[in-house]
């Protein structure tokens, strides 16, 4: 009896240890793709998108956005918040976009529709297209690789590493150049297969390498998104 509690002293220590976080993750190439199919199939999903670095000056960018995204293959839509530098100016303001169209409380107290090409930004509800949005940076991931498994509030999340070609990212960000390689991190949630944290490092500006990272939650969430 004795040797027996002896024993489970010693193991319970590695047992405890092998649930902290070295535990490795499942196939990355699986797991990615099962993230992005995820992704493109839930109704909607809340983003959480932040820059760690100021806008460089001389240019225009996103530095933060926050909101809900209705996803669909022909008319996406998102309603959040964007903080962003337009034409020298840091703002932050109200958004709604669905399909091509997109209004903003841009330096007004009300709604206005804006061409947001010619402001040097993407249009957010782009974000939410099956295949081109979001998920197309799950689906070009070179080189994927598994690391160990992280507490991320009450889920654990399995990471993963890999690059994404600036191509991608220049499609999805208006941001960067297509001949550039940024570096990925992911966190998918092991329970749900959800993507919930991705990172994205590089050089975003010509001013050295800044970081992208997002955090999407509520995955099935709908809201009710109308043209102001």
């Amino acid at each position: 009896m004795r040797s027996s509690l002896v024993a489970a002293v010693l193991v319970l220590p590695l047992a405890l240890i092998a649930c902290s976080g070295d535990a490795p993750t499942a196939d990355p190439v699986a797991a990615l793709a099962k993230a992005k199919t995820t992704l493109e199939t839930a109704p909607a999903v809340t983003l959480d998108l932040k820059s760690d670095k100021p806008i460089p000056s001389g240019h225009n960018g996103v530095s933060a956005a926050a909101g809900t995204g209705l996803i669909d293959a022909t008319s996406p839509k998102f309603k959040g918040t964007v903080s962003a530098v337009v034409s020298g100016a840091p703002v932050t303001t109200e958004v709604v976009a669905i399909g091509s169209d997109t209004w903003m409380k841009l330096f007004t107290p009300t709604f206005s529709k804006v061409d947001v090409v010619k402001l040097g930004a993407p249009n957010p509800a782009g974000f939410f297209v099956p295949g081109t949005g979001l998920s197309s940076i799950l689906a070009s991931v070179g080189s994927p690789a598994g690391g160990s498994e992280k507490r991320y509030g009450a889920e654990i999340l399995a990471s993963y590493t890999g690059s994404v070609s600036g191509s991608v990212v220049k499609k999805l960000l208006n941001l960067g150049t297509d001949t550039a390689v940024f570096r990925a991190e992911f966190g998918v949630a092991t329970q749900s297969g959800e993507l919930r944290t991705a990172k994205l490092t590089g050089p975003f500006y010509d001013t050295g390498d800044s970081s992208y990272s997002l955090v999407l939650t509520d995955y099935g969430k709908t809201i009710d998104i109308t043209a102001p």
